[in-house]
């Protein structure tokens, strides 16, 4: 089996690398709500996609350029590279309102975590994932952005408390926030464990919990006033800031990174991500990383029947049984796979790295919550 180390420490060794434009951008629109259509000339930042969910960021183009293709999954951009960009907002003017919150949410920010008033503030400062480096990258040299960041998010919520949690060891510290130090072992990076180890309680009422990521990406539009169009992402050791939608392909080729037939290339981390069916797949909001595993490395996933070993409740830190919720998902018993604890996990990705059997565990637990969350919206329509 793959190994790959529990730590969430890395060394770092260079700063944010700018990762050059594409030809075209490949931009995910699979249920979002299009904005623009084939032929349109788009600038800098002009609204792609909104996000069918309440709170959830609009998605901006990442360069100027043509719409050459939309279908179901992709919206493709022929980039022209063109210095124009929308007008910029002046969002540190406004009151704390909704009309912040709508704005905020127009440039692309997820204000999900940032309506109504919370208790606490928590911002994990943890790298998400095993070979992930770019929470680490940014508390060393996105100071000025994640502060800037933070004075908009204390606007919003008016915490009492305000929490920064970083690994044992790490000097970092965001004016406006004390520094708690907590345990740098992957699942323990995950919001909910970060939560528990700042309180000392599990989903506890009136806490807010934001990435430094995200709370990066508030403060870049705090004061620039642009449009969220790039994420962060780690890639053979190294951190670079891509354009949102940058094909897979463009990546592989402008940092010599070569793969065979059969290997499985991951967006996201090794836990979490997603492999991808194409080379031609763009990155997204939230893919923090690249990995590439060759295909004699790890055996195969399979939809081999469970053996009974309980490995996977073993390793399940939300203490659920996932070989009993993944074979209700498998055989579309959803109702059922409720009662065994599906919507209690948070999808760590523990149980499927470690099943025996190759099972796709996580992917069923996905699969499940997406077929309940569609049944519960055509019930409200």
């Amino acid at each position: 089996m793959l190994k790959i180390r529990y730590s969430l420490d890395f060394e770092l060794t260079n700063s944010i690398h700018d990762m050059a434009l594409p030809e075209e951008l490949h931009v995910q629109v699979r249920n979002l709500v299009l904005k623009t259509k084939k032929g349109a000339v788009l600038t800098r930042g002009d609204v792609i996609a909104e996000h069918p969910a309440p709170g959830g960021g609009a998605f901006h183009a990442a360069a100027g350029g043509k719409v050459t293709a939309v279908n179901y999954h992709n919206l493709i951009v022929q980039c022209t590279g063109g210095d124009e960009t929308v007008p910029p907002v002046d969002v540190n003017s406004m009151g704390k309102g909704t009309e912040l919150l709508r704005t905020l949410q127009g440039l692309g920010v997820d204000v999900a975590p940032l309506t109504g008033k919370a208790e606490v503030l928590v911002i994990n400062g943890l790298n998400p994932e095993p070979g992930v480096s770019v929470a680490q990258q940014l508390l060393r040299d996105g100071r000025e952005a994640l502060g800037a960041g933070l004075n908009l998010a204390r606007k919003l919520l008016s915490p009492n408390r305000t929490v920064l949690a970083v690994p044992k060891g790490e000097q970092a510290v965001i004016p406006g926030a004390e520094t708690v130090e907590i345990r740098a072992k992957y699942p323990y990076s995950l919001d909910a464990l970060v939560v528990r180890a700042v309180t000392g309680k599990e989903f506890p009422e009136g806490t807010r919990v934001i990435n430094v990521m995200d709370l990066y990406d508030l403060g870049k539009v705090a004061l620039t006033g642009l449009p969220v169009t790039e994420t962060l992402m780690t890639i053979a050791g190294h951190n670079y800031r891509v354009p949102i939608g940058t094909p897979v392909r463009h990546i592989l080729d402008l940092l010599g990174l070569v793969t065979t037939p059969g290997d499985t290339i991951v967006l996201g981390g090794p836990f979490r991500g997603e492999a991808i069916y194409s080379l031609d797949e763009g990155v997204k909001k939230t893919d923090y990383g690249l990995f590439i595993t060759s295909s004699d490395a790890i055996p195969a996933v399979q939809d081999a029947a469970c053996i009974n070993c309980g490995e996977c409740v073993l390793q399940c830190p939300a203490r659920v049984q996932p070989h009993l919720i993944s074979r209700c998902a498998e055989y579309e018993r959803f109702e059922e796979a409720e009662r065994y604890g599906l919507n209690s996990c948070f999808e760590c990705g523990l149980c499927a790295f470690n099943c025996f059997a190759r099972r796709p565990l996580l992917q069923y637990i996905r699969f499940a919550k997406a077929q309940l969350k569609a049944k519960g919206q055509d019930a409200q329509a």
